[in-house]
């Protein structure tokens, strides 16, 4: 619809803006989405890729192979995936630069699913563990809500979204959308709902403040109340050690920056 068109053309004009000051991976997700490793727990479900749900015969041999390559590769990784609390992502795709899919080669979108964070609250250890002293951790919905959709439904979790390597592709090709932030470009997206992956996007359903606070038709205190909890929860802490690294990096100075933020 309209809203999907003015994204496109928000995406294609900050893809540029990258491109022309020489850099590569952009990503393109929404404000209470955030970006972490996806780490390898019990709830795991393994999905067939997009390209597995059809008889491989009917696929070339080199497509096939690029796939096996993809799941063998994320696999391999995401079982040996560093700490949060020692590296970043952008430095363990600069270590990984020659493998799949960080090599220029490649395709140069990377689409990882989104994981459903809803609005049960935690007991208050558990949301101030690891949280350093002088900042309140119920201002940040990541450290605040800790209890998720499994990972076995698509029902709360949704198609994932796309980083995308804008040093691969030319202007003309920054503009050729599909559409739909899922899988933004066409002929280099796809869209990704499995877990097997080496990144995942935690996206934050919030407080009732926050999520009343935009203007959207489509969000009442019904949808919010339904969307809230789930049947069947599971909880982690991937995404905690952020605060930690920023207080380490920012001082006193980030601190009184997130505290104005709050």
């Amino acid at each position: 619809g309209r809203l999907n068109h003015r994204l496109m053309f928000f995406f294609s004009r900050c893809m540029e803006h990258h491109k022309r000051h020489g850099r590569s991976w952009v990503l393109l997700i929404d404000s209470d989405e955030f970006l972490t490793f996806n780490y390898a727990h019990s709830d795991n479900t393994p999905y067939p890729s997009p390209e597995f749900r059809h008889d491989l015969s009917e696929l070339k041999l080199g497509r096939k192979n690029w796939w096996r390559r993809r799941n063998s590769y994320q696999g391999s990784v995401q079982r040996r995936l560093p700490p949060a609390e020692s590296t970043t992502i952008a430095e363990l795709i600069v270590s990984e630069a020659l493998e799949h899919p960080w090599k220029h080669e490649d395709l140069a979108c990377y689409s990882f699913p989104r994981l459903m964070y809803g609005a049960q609250v935690s007991t208050v250890d558990k949301i101030s563990h690891a949280v350093p002293d002088g900042i309140d951790p119920n201002k940040f919905v990541t450290l605040r809500f800790r209890k998720h959709a499994p990972k076995s439904t698509n029902d709360w979790n949704r198609n994932g979204k796309n980083m995308i390597d804008v040093s691969r592709l030319s202007f003309e090709d920054l503009w050729k959308t599909s559409g739909s932030p899922h899988h933004t470009l066409m002929h280099e997206c796809w869209q990704e709902f499995r877990f097997d992956t080496i990144l995942r996007a935690n996206h934050y359903l919030g407080s009732w403040e926050d999520y009343n606070a935009r203007s959207d038709g489509r969000r009442n205190k019904k949808t919010f109340l339904s969307r809230m909890q789930f049947k069947e929860v599971s909880e982690d802490d991937d995404v905690r050690p952020w605060i930690k690294k920023f207080n380490d990096r920012f001082g006193e100075k980030g601190i009184n920056l997130l505290n104005f933020r709050g």
